[in-house]
């Protein structure tokens, strides 16, 4: 036996090989290239030498000088190739006879026979095996295979004459494929295996894959170890390996097995060797011999109990197979039970399988009875562009085929690997497919079931939250102040048990809404005594307050017991509005999964949402059938009172809105946005009887209540009276008024509104009450004692509520709008208070810090614009006009002159084309035309011109850039935020559920030392903590070292702040078609166009190669070359920018 054997080989094989020498008391010298230094396999060996100093990663494990150097300096007496790189090489084996080294493998002789494909299917021939029809003699050119395929038909296939594996090989279906193609498969056979000799056949439709594995001696004896079924293939390349095949016949396996031992005996094959066939029902079809041992060898090892590798070096040594290795006779042979293997490959299936390089951050392997593994990968094992994708063989054994599949599915389930993508979802499909259970796979089984790719993204929610935890903490968060230390605060969250019973309480307006419908509703509404009350605090209250910051995170514990504690409100205003967006923009939250919790967990309180007519959540006019359709998603999804306004009281914008919330059942509360003073004997423009005809209009288009949105509490207290009084006596339907407490006025005005008949009014917790939100609940409830239309409210519960969220108000300090007291000089600016917060933040992010100077340039758009009613998106129109002129030094005494050589906001532009609707007392005309320039403006309704959204189309785009089937929430969320909702898309995929994150991390990431208990999922928490942050590397990168649940994870994290030092590549932008990206990282290995060149779709522009596969980039449309960044050589990642098109108008 040898003493020493020299592994001639990397990765999985490489550490296979080394522990059987070991278990044989063989010493194991490994080699690895430069680029390999921290592979597993050269810790496994006893010995480890670097070859191929110099050379291409590759290259070096082909140098035949380099390995025999090293066998003959480390002393081996024997060379182990393992499978691919040279393992098929005779030059190899002749090179170990010429050196006194024992080759473990067959003869030179026989691998030159089996390698060259023309001699190895003459050879079978003779034995008695039936080939595929196939092209012989040298294939020179593309002339010859067509010429073969025009005799025989299409579909060929195109494959490497000496070497396996799928590399190079082409399933070409037509004349223009082949052209495209076969030089593509040259280079990747020359590449893979030294030489770019082709071979050709006719390619057989839907067969199965079965191989036999061989053992022969060097004393003649050959045995047969059963077969293989490695039919779940893509690519040709083998992805699922069973052991013994589940449908082949005891008959035909004696037939099919017999005849590959025949053929080695026919040539005095000697050591291990697999053969090769296609079968269908009624023949196989000899494909090849592959004379070195199999990765897929593992399930034959598990159920025949014979270890092959030991074999193949026991072998090589002169032992006999019977008397000295101890294996049975043929016919004493038998196998027990099932194996299955599975290949764990760091490629992407759901990116057409794009190997992905990087760390492995996190390693989990299974266990348990019947689980195999054979890796090369640990926590921290770096995964490079220049080797194969495969990290580790997972096998399961059992007692049959149903047996080994459940482990395996278990064991898959149980990997838990970070850091790099990989194709465990993709194999879990496969293994629970009724094709798969059957055992019925064809070669073309995955081509043939598209839905083996749809995949249930079950997030991995540990890695992504520390993903996002990293980037705060390295990054921090836009608008918020970072601080050195972080103290988590005792929420004093509210407990069911802390409430007392509400008395008198049997339905509230949503078991009415429920169970009888809306006009029920209304009716209970007008019946009642007493106000009622429309609790703000989890939607405009924190709009006005904080920009619309809350989260979700912070709601949840008020949400769990609101319908116990408050049970007689009206309603929570909780969706809607600004909420939509910002949820997407800037808390990483989807809104529609708030609207679901609400529901959830307040099934007897009403949701009331802000819908901005026919700019739906949005901030420009949507067509009719998007319209409708929101409305109908939102109410299915658990809105009941949708507030319908228009920013510009236009009736003709919010009749549609009335009518589809009506068709849904809910309630349709139609809405007139406030502004002015009827009082004063200059208003001219919005007095009473303005607010009464609008009114009418409203009830006229099927409004079901009256709501009165005064957005910047200029509704004085005897306006209100008399407003809400002229309302009651007119109309039979209930009024429902909303303020907002700036000036200091909003508690008289309700109590003066209550007095006047007034049916329900907004407010909010007083500890998020108050300046720009809603007056105080509790403050307004006690300026009612003795009153008999005092608020039924249990306060004790209140204060319970009250103190949670006394809480919650500082975690947005820093976005907190500084307004600290009433604000009476509003009477004149009229600005919104929820329009205040959000301008105050975007003017200081511009550079204006003395807001006072916005407030007086605000009051002078308003009057530029004719006076207009100011809500969203109308007062955004003035707010951006008005830091546009201070920027810009403009004055309503210049703006006509100046105005002319200035392109204005697209807002203002917007507004001013009609693109909002027309306001009350028509444009401006001379401001008009100054803003316009040669802009078309229309009177009608925009809505009406908009063309239908063609949802399935919408659909499919959206589809593609999220590469998995929407959901409805998915396809609003697009079409209302394009750009918005594919951000946050990717966002979420990236860092997962950050709504699982308490405020104070989420907002400020950790700080080194701390501890944090993350609750996720049900029944499940995370230990993190954060021990040590690195400084920035060369790359701007700056590694942070967790402990997570007890173990040690360092992740990466790009610090921004280095950006202007560091050298950059530049990135394709994902939502731009014509920026052409790299697929994945790796290298550049050809570029067919220059800049200037015409291409046409699906012309190949670049072809790259990572880990030894080659890749296409295709042209994704017909256009012009303008920019090419790519060179020849270069070694790039994944999205580095290679070119630029423009497509052909």
């Amino acid at each position: 036996m040898f003493k020493k054997v020299l592994v001639a080989n990397r990765g999985e094989i490489a550490t296979r090989i080394i522990r059987a020498c070991h278990e044989l008391g063989i010493k194991a010298v490994a080699v690895y290239a430069k680029e390999d230094e921290y592979s597993a396999h050269r810790f496994a060996a006893d010995e480890a030498y670097q070859i191929g100093a110099g050379e291409q990663p590759l290259d070096a494990y082909l140098d035949i000088d380099e390995v025999i150097r090293v066998a003959k300096e480390s002393g081996t007496e024997a060379v182990h190739p393992g499978y691919g790189f040279l393992a098929e090489n005779a030059d190899l084996a002749q090179a170990c006879i010429d050196n006194g080294l024992k080759f473990i493998g067959p003869k030179p002789e026989h691998l030159r026979m089996f390698g060259d494909k023309l001699v190895a299917k003459r050879v079978a021939v003779e034995a008695g095996l039936q080939p595929i029809p196939g092209l012989s003699g040298d294939v020179k050119n593309v002339d010859q295979v067509k010429d073969f395929a025009h005799q025989y038909g299409y579909p060929i296939m195109v494959k490497a004459a000496n070497g396996g594996g799928g590399r190079g090989m082409r399933i070409i279906n037509d004349d223009q494929q082949l052209t495209d193609e076969f030089d593509q498969a040259k280079d990747e056979a020359l590449k893979a295996f030294g030489s770019d000799e082709m071979y050709v056949e006719k390619d057989v439709q839907h067969p199965k894959h079965i191989e036999v594995q061989v053992i022969a001696d060097e004393h003649g004896h050959v045995i047969h170890l059963f077969e293989r079924d490695c039919s779940v293939q893509r690519r040709h390349q083998k992805v699922i390996e069973c052991a013994p095949s589940v449908v082949l016949t005891p008959e035909r396996r004696v037939e099919v097995c017999g005849l590959t031992v025949k053929l080695m005996k026919s040539v005095h094959y000697q050591n291990a060797a697999t053969i090769e066939f296609l079968a269908t029902p009624d023949q196989f079809y000899f494909i090849e011999v592959n004379p070195r041992v199999q990765v897929e060898h593992t399930v034959t090892e598990l159920i025949t109990g014979i270890d092959i590798v030991k074999t193949q070096i026991r072998v090589a040594a002169g032992e006999d197979l019977h008397q000295d290795i101890g294996l049975p006779q043929q016919d004493d042979l038998k196998f027990h039970g099932a194996a299955i293997q599975c290949r764990v490959t760091t490629e992407d299936p759901e990116n057409n399988f794009m190997p992905d390089t990087g760390q492995v951050t996190t390693y989990d392997a299974p266990g348990g009875t019947g689980v195999r593994l054979d890796g090369n990968v640990y926590p921290g094992y770096k995964v490079t562009p220049y080797f194969d994708s495969l990290l580790v063989k997972c096998c399961t054994r059992g007692e049959d085929f149903s047996d080994a599949r459940i482990k395996m599915l278990r064991a898959l389930e149980e990997f838990k690997i970070r850091g790099v993508k990989t194709n465990i979802p993709f194999m879990i499909n496969v293994l629970k497919h009724p094709t798969f259970i059957a055992g019925k796979c064809s070669t073309t089984f995955i081509d043939e079931n598209p839905d083996l790719f749809s995949f249930a993204h079950r997030p991995d929610t540990p890695n992504q939250l520390l993903q996002y935890i990293g980037n705060v903490t390295v990054n921090g968060f836009a608008g918020v102040t970072k601080r050195t230390k972080l103290v988590l605060p005792d929420m004093q969250e509210p407990q069911a048990g802390q409430l007392t019973p509400t008395q008198h309480t049997t339905k509230t307006v949503k078991d009415i809404l429920d169970k009888q419908g809306a006009d029920a509703a209304m009716q209970y509404v007008k019946d009642q005594p007493r106000v009622l009350l429309t609790d703000t605090t989890m939607r405009d209250a924190h709009q006005s307050l904080f920009a619309t910051r809350m989260r979700t995170h912070d709601m949840l514990p008020a949400m769990k017991v609101y319908d116990r504690a408050m049970p007689n409100l009206f309603s929570v205003e909780s969706w809607g509005g600004a909420t939509f967006d910002v949820c997407y923009r800037f808390l990483g939250e989807d809104p529609w999964t708030r609207l679901r919790l609400l529901k959830k967990y307040m099934p007897h309180t009403l949701q009331q949402m802000l819908l901005r007519a026919s700019n739906a959540v949005g901030y420009q006019n949507y067509p009719d059938n998007e319209l409708k359709r929101f409305i109908e998603h939102s109410a299915a999804t658990g809105v009941d009172v949708f507030r319908i306004f228009d920013s510009l009281n236009w009736i003709d914008q919010m009749e549609r809105s009335i009518a589809y919330v009506r068709e849904t059942g809910k309630i349709a509360e139609g809405t007139m946005c406030f502004t002015g003073d009827f009082l004063s004997t200059h208003e001219h423009k919005y007095t009473l009887d303005y607010y009464m005809k609008l009114a009418q209009s409203l009830v006229d288009a099927g409004a079901q209540i009256i709501g009165i949105k005064d957005m910047a509490g200029l509704l004085k207290p005897k306006a209100a009276y008399e407003l809400v009084g002229s309302l009651k006596a007119k109309f039979d339907v209930p009024v429902h008024l909303h303020t907002h407490d700036t000036t200091g006025n909003g508690v008289p005005t309700y109590v003066a509104a209550t007095n006047a008949g007034v049916d329900v009014v907004d407010v909010a917790m007083s500890s998020m009450a108050g300046t720009t939100s809603q007056p105080s609940l509790a403050t307004f409830y006690y300026a009612l004692e003795g009153d008999k239309r005092q608020p039924d409210l249990n306060m004790h519960n209140v204060a319970v509520l009250n103190r949670y969220w006394s809480n919650v108000r500082p975690l947005y300090n820093d976005f907190s709008n500084g307004v600290n007291a009433p604000q009476p000089d509003l009477y004149q600016t009229e600005m919104p208070g929820g329009q205040y917060s959000n301008l105050k933040q975007q003017a200081q992010s511009l550079g204006i810090n003395d807001f006072s100077l916005v407030e007086e340039k605000y009051r002078e758009v308003n009057q530029l614009l004719g006076d207009i009613i100011k809500v969203t998106p109308s007062s955004k129109v003035v707010g951006d006009m008005a830091i546009f002129m201070i920027q810009n030094h403009l004055d309503k005494d210049n703006i006509l002159t100046k105005g002319q050589r200035v392109d204005f906001p697209e807002s203002v532009v917007n507004f001013f084309a009609g693109d909002l609707g027309q306001p009350y007392g028509g444009f401006p005309k001379d401001l008009q035309k100054i803003v316009l320039k040669d802009h078309p403006a229309i009177t009608v309704r925009p809505g009406s011109l908009a063309k239908p959204v063609d949802f399935a189309a919408v659909k499919q785009e959206l589809a593609a850039k999220i590469n998995q089937e929407p959901s409805e929430d998915d396809l609003q969320g697009y079409i209302m935020y394009p750009k918005v909702f594919t951000t946050y898309f990717r966002n979420h995929q990236r860092y997962g559920e950050v709504m699982d994150l308490d405020t104070t991390t989420y907002y400020q990431g950790m700080r080194p030392g701390e501890i944090l208990h993350v609750k996720y999922g049900q029944g499940k928490e995370m230990i993190i903590k954060l021990d040590f942050v690195s400084a920035p590397d060369d790359d701007g990168n700056r590694f942070l070292f967790f402990e997570l649940d007890g173990r040690i994870l360092k992740i990466k994290v790009k610090d921004n702040s280095m950006k202007d030092k560091v050298v950059s590549v530049l990135k394709a932008d994902p939502d731009k078609s014509n920026e052409i990206g790299m697929p994945l990282n790796g290298n550049v290995v050809k570029v067919n166009v220059a800049e200037g060149d015409q291409v046409k779709v699906g012309d190949v522009l670049v072809v790259t190669e990572a880990m030894k596969m080659e890749s296409a980039v295709k042209a994704p449309f017909t256009g012009k070359v303008t920019k090419v960044y790519a060179k020849v050589g270069d070694a790039l990642k994944s999205q580095d920018l290679l070119l630029i098109l423009t497509e052909d108008a």
